[in-house]
């Protein structure tokens, strides 16, 4: 009984500073838009992957349009 007397107090506190947690992420718009974020995986860019022999060659610098140049 006396346990009681602790446990029921700390998981009063828990709980406020979850609900606490909550409705400020609420009040911040966290929760607004649920569906939109499943469907941007779909249209994010993908970036090539660089060869490790591409990587191993400092002379061989890529240029921003593609082409390579060796100094």
């Amino acid at each position: 009984m006396e346990a009681l007397y602790l446990t029921i107090p700390m998981a009063m506190c828990i709980t406020g500073f979850f609900l606490y947690v909550f409705i400020l992420a609420f009040k911040k718009g966290q929760f607004e838009d649920i569906e939109s974020p499943k469907y941007r995986m779909f249209f994010e860019e993908e970036y090539p992957v660089q060869s490790n022999s591409e990587n191993s060659d400092p002379g061989n610098k890529v240029k921003k349009d593609g082409s390579t140049s060796k100094h």
